[in-house]
C-alpha cells in the first residue's frame, strides 16, 4: 500500500502488467470455455469509487480501470478486479448483456470457473484517491430533508419523474 498522502496513478510499466494480466485472463477463459474470445481495449481512465468497469458503447467493448485504486491496492486489484471485469466480458460474449443480470448466476459461475471468489464490490479506503463530488439539491417531505443528485433533480424539473419519501410516503418538494 502507498503512503496515503501521495497516491499517484500506476506507472506505465504497471499499466502494461495489468493489460497483460487482462489478456491472460481472457485467454484462460478461452481455454476453460473452449472458445476464442477477442482481445479488447484496456483503458486507465476510470475515476471515483470503482476499481474497474466493463463497458459496451455503440457495440464497442472495453475494460476501464481506475489507476489510483490500482496504485493504492495494486496486488489486490490485479488479483480480483481484473478477473471480475473479464468475467463480465465473458458473460457478455456467451449470453449477451440483455439476457442476464450484471452479477447474476452466469457471472458468478464464470467467476468460480475462473478460480475467483464472486464478490460484487471491493471494500477500499479511498483516502488520497480523487473521487468526483456530485452536486446535490435539497428537497423536503413531511418528515425530513433529502439531498437529491443533479440527475434526479433534473428529472423532477423536466417532469420526467417524481419522488416520494420512503418513510412518510409524501412527495418531495424543492427547498426554498
Amino acid at each position: 500500500m502507498t503512503d496515503l498522502k501521495t497516491i499517484v496513478p500506476i506507472s506505465k510499466k504497471q499499466k502494461e502488467q495489468v493489460s497483460a494480466a487482462t489478456t491472460a485472463c481472457i485467454d484462460r477463459a478461452g481455454v476453460l470455455f473452449e472458445r476464442k474470445f477477442p482481445k479488447l481495449p484496456v483503458d486507465f481512465d476510470l475515476r471515483g469509487k470503482c476499481a474497474g468497469m466493463y463497458q459496451v458503447r455503440a457495440k464497442q467493448r472495453r475494460i476501464r480501470y481506475n489507476p489510483w485504486i490500482f496504485a493504492k491496492y495494486y496486488q489486490e486489484s490485479l488479483a480480483n478486479t481484473v478477473v471480475h471485469e473479464v468475467a463480465h466480458y465473458i458473460v457478455d460474449c456467451m449470453w449477451g448483456l440483455r439476457k442476464v443480470k450484471p452479477h447474476g448466476e452466469e457471472w458468478r459461475q464464470t467467476m468460480i470457473a475462473m478460480g475467483a471468489v464472486p464478490t460484487v464490490t471491493g471494500k477500499y479506503d479511498l483516502t488520497g484517491i480523487p473521487t468526483r463530488q456530485y452536486q446535490r439539491h435539497a428537497y423536503h417531505c413531511n418528515c425530513r430533508v433529502h439531498q437529491l443528485t443533479l440527475l434526479r433533480h433534473n428529472k423532477i424539473v423536466s417532469r420526467a419523474a417524481s419522488y416520494r419519501c420512503q418513510f412518510c410516503h409524501s412527495d418531495l418538494k424543492r427547498e426554498g
